[in-house]
């Protein structure tokens, strides 16, 4: 009787763990179709331009002409005392392999400026400057849909493409603009191209600004 009892227990407890099964399949499977139609329903992308502007003789690139030895990763490149790129490789002496633009120190040169490496270890390096077409723009997302910015692409006259986590991005850290955030944006585009409008497209949303 006890066995009968036991075996009848267990089968009953089977049932019950099936049911539940199927139960957190159908629930998951319902909170799969409420996200879809979520994500589907978003409010289209929204965005807009906070500034955009061009210098034709921005700092479009650091060349090293001289490796020198002793430096790291992380000195400074310098225009006089502003802060204009940073090293960001070195081989195993600390000689100079590749350096960065920063964001902050460029501008629209009146001259080639004369560079310096400030570091507290590294000698004899030495880099030049290498000036073109470097656009500017801060992009503030004012809708409510978070945007992935590698599902953004910029547009300069219609025609120069470009995704947009192949430029430079200061803001935001991460890989989203989320809403009410603005993002700092600098490409460096490189050519003496007098460039008058700036384009961003993301989803079905185009928003377009000239450039001053």
């Amino acid at each position: 009787m006890s066995a009968s009892t036991g075996i009848g227990g267990l089968i009953v407890g089977m049932a019950m763990l099936a049911v539940f099964v199927m139960f957190v399949g159908t629930l998951d499977a319902r909170l799969s179709t409420h996200l879809s139609v979520t994500e589907q329903n978003d409010p289209p992308p929204d965005v807009a331009f906070v500034d955009a502007n061009v210098d034709l003789n921005g700092l479009v690139q650091i060349s090293i002409t001289t490796n020198g030895s002793g430096y790291s990763v992380g000195d400074e490149v310098l225009d006089g005392t502003n802060v204009v790129g940073t090293v960001t490789d070195v081989d195993a002496s600390g000689g100079l392999l590749a350096v960065s633009v920063a964001m902050e120190g460029n501008r629209d040169f009146t001259s080639s400026p004369s560079l310096t490496i400030g570091t507290s270890g590294g000698s004899s390096g030495a880099v030049s400057a290498v000036l073109g077409s470097v656009v500017h723009a801060n992009v503030t997302n004012v809708g409510s849909t978070v945007l992935a910015l590698d599902e953004i692409w910029t547009f300069l006259d219609g025609e120069n493409v470009e995704h947009l986590p192949d430029l430079v991005v200061a803001e935001p850290i991460g890989n989203n603009l989320y809403s009410g955030e603005t993002m700092w944006v600098m490409w460096l585009e490189g050519s003496a191209t007098a460039w008058e409008r700036l384009a961003i497209s993301v989803g079905e949303t185009t928003v377009v600004t000239e450039l001053v």
